[in-house]
């Protein structure tokens, strides 16, 4: 059974099971975070922000602790469980007894295994990073996946403050042990808790979050490598309740993953978009080959799908029944077996008169322009954090087409802002978009 949590916040739970009513001081990760994708401050229904499914195919795994007891690898092997990520500690102070005996014992059964540790921002964050990196010894080898810090405890300090600890470790471990460690959280604790830093893009993301739908990411994110989406798990060889998890891919796909490849990135689809007299919008895509359909969503709302000819084309029409701007749209391609095999997004502004359209073009490369310009709107630059972005057509960073197609350097989201000159040059327009590169 489960201990009561002393906690304020919940996301997920990667792998408790104890008697209720103990003190919270062995926390397991998931313990503080317990997430389903809803029940935020934002209005309307939560199910329909922008939810990140997988790329295709995913492998199934677990996480586990002390919590769990002693465990028979052989059966959870059989049982289909591909790789299974481990306890280390509960911050500095806290090591699990039965880490030894897990790390070991999954790598016998042919589990790929991972280590993770529980952070404490309030302890010290070398000894941490330590105790994890001397935790691993001389075992951590080519095929085993990167360590994991699990953030999801505040310790009573400012985002900034856990922000620039969880940093200090990441950085301390990278170096030590020469892999990206992965970062293990849940949205709403990262956003509110830790300030959403976009620096940690480029490390692996382990969302937890217990939803039947696909997950809702936090920024820097665009993607998933890890998600947890359920602490009610039941696996052969594992008396009680087990965290269980996804990984975005397959076997193979893990495997290289685990030898140190980088997940592969999911091929792009292209479109556009041009409204018509009565305001129904007509939608062409190109999808790469193995794309049989492709669903188009606005905030994740379905409002049609395209199937596509020989060559990757498709199109489809749609006419909103509310105008609205800046709204996320997505391209989800599929195969003939129905699995996701390719994806593009944007952010679409579904109203009459002058409108800002943003399209995927490639892969990380985007057009960034007007759909209809006001007539006053002669030349237009875009700024991203005070950097203007060089058109890709014309090379120069102030436009006159209407439009800057960009091939953004990383993945996550990019806060854009658009301004509109005159003929003479001055400032007569002004927009913000806030675009998630993918």
């Amino acid at each position: 059974m489960r201990r009561s949590l002393l906690v304020s916040f919940v996301v997920g739970s990667l792998a408790i099971a104890a008697c209720a009513g103990e003190v919270d001081d062995d926390a397991a990760a998931g313990e503080n975070l317990v997430e389903d994708g809803s029940g935020d401050e934002e209005t309307g229904d939560p199910n329909l922000r922008a939810r990140v499914c997988a790329n295709g195919a995913t492998t199934k795994g677990i996480d586990i602790s002390k919590w769990q007891g002693t465990i028979d690898w052989a059966k959870v092997k059989t049982a289909g469980i591909e790789f299974a990520f481990v306890r280390v500690s509960d911050g500095a102070n806290t090591k699990d007894l039965k880490f030894a005996s897990n790390w070991s014992g999954a790598k016998a059964a042919g589990i790929i295994r991972g280590a993770y540790q529980f952070f404490r921002p309030s302890q010290s964050v070398t000894t941490q990073a330590d105790l994890m990196i001397d935790a691993l010894g001389g075992t951590y080898t080519p095929g085993d996946l990167p360590p994991v810090i699990d953030v999801e405890d505040d310790g009573g300090l400012s985002p900034a403050t856990v922000a620039a600890r969880t940093r200090q470790w990441v950085d301390r471990v990278s170096t030590r042990l020469g892999v990206k460690p992965i970062v293990y959280t849940g949205k709403f604790f990262w956003r509110d808790e830790v300030g959403s830093p976009a620096s940690f893009a480029p490390n692996p993301l382990w969302i937890a979050q217990y939803t039947s739908l696909c997950p809702d990411l936090p920024a820097p994110w665009a993607r998933w490598t890890f998600w947890q989406y359920t602490d009610a798990g039941s696996v052969n060889g594992i008396a009680g309740g087990v965290d269980m998890n996804r990984f975005n891919g397959t076997v193979a796909q893990l495997r290289a993953f685990a030898m140190g490849t980088a997940p592969t990135t999911t091929p792009p689809i292209t479109f556009s978009w041009t409204r018509g007299a009565a305001g129904a919008y007509r939608f062409d895509l190109v999808a790469p080959p193995g794309t049989a359909k492709v669903e188009l969503r606005v905030e994740n709302y379905l409002i049609g799908a395209a199937t596509l000819d020989t060559t990757g084309h498709g199109s489809l029409t749609y006419t909103f029944n509310v105008a609205t701007p800046n709204r996320a749209i997505e391209a989800r391609g599929l195969s003939a077996s129905g699995a996701a095999v390719s994806l593009g997004n944007g952010i679409i502004d579904s109203q009459a008169g002058a409108a800002i359209a943003i399209r995927q073009t490639g892969e990380h490369e985007y057009e960034i322009g007007y759909e209809r310009a006001a007539t006053t709107w002669n030349t237009m630059d875009i700024t991203v954090e005070g950097v203007a972005l060089t058109d890709l057509d014309t090379s120069t960073t102030r436009s006159t087409r209407g439009a800057i197609r960009y091939k953004f350097n990383g993945l996550g989201e990019r806060p854009l802002t658009i301004v509109a000159r005159d003929a003479a040059g001055s400032v007569v327009n002004t927009q913000t978009r806030t675009l998630l590169v993918r």
